[in-house]
């Protein structure tokens, strides 16, 4: 696997990502580096996820959140730290990159990850076997914090249980700041890799 390294940010970025709320807020306090996809019911290509972006913007939403999704510990850490929506407005605070990409076929690979995931046991083996096809893509993640949060009318062409959003209005990028430095994302990176190659 490449070490992941510093990439120069781009002017703006008009392609969103929607994450759980609480998802976003763990990956800016950097308990988080990765995200499980497996699909929507309104996604493309027969309700499966597809990377269609290597960068972009990430969409904070609060549709089908629950804390009993977490872990017990993971929901205590993001539940304090997340505010509460503002009606109509999407409050954008990062964006990211990918790094790292795994197709992940066995589950206990996946909840061996432990504390690098915050979904419950159970919420990842029901995204692991949504439409009866086990497995689910983690996707590993350099976050960049913007130096304003961004606040963006919500459309509602943006509603819906998809993940791919084509923001109307783009976000500013610049003088984003990462998250985590390069040496510390290519350690959690490199273990997650590690973790997943095991016999």
């Amino acid at each position: 696997m490449s070490t992941p390294v510093s990439i120069p940010a781009p002017d703006t970025l008009q392609a969103g990502l929607k994450e759980w709320d609480w998802c976003c807020q763990a990956l800016l306090q950097g308990r988080l580096v990765v995200v499980v996809r497996k699909g929507g019911i309104h996604e493309r290509k027969g309700g499966l996820f597809s990377l269609d972006h290597q960068r972009f913007a990430l969409l904070p939403t609060h549709l089908h959140q629950r804390s009993d999704r977490l872990t017990a510990a993971a929901a205590g850490q993001v539940a304090a730290a997340s505010p509460a929506p503002e009606p109509g407005l999407l409050s954008i605070a990062c964006w990211a990159e990918v790094v790292q990409v795994w197709k992940v076929t066995e589950l206990a690979r996946l909840l061996a990850l432990g504390e690098e995931l915050i979904w419950s046991h159970e919420e990842l083996a029901a995204r692991f076997h949504y439409r009866s096809q086990p497995w689910l893509f983690l996707v590993a993640l350099r976050v960049l914090r913007l130096p304003t949060v961004q606040r963006l009318p919500d459309l509602p062409r943006y509603a819906g249980c998809v993940s791919w959003v084509e923001l109307e209005q783009p976000i500013t990028c610049s003088a984003s700041q990462a998250v985590l430095d390069d040496e510390r994302l290519a350690r959690r990176v490199a273990g997650i890799a590690d973790v997943l190659s095991r016999p």
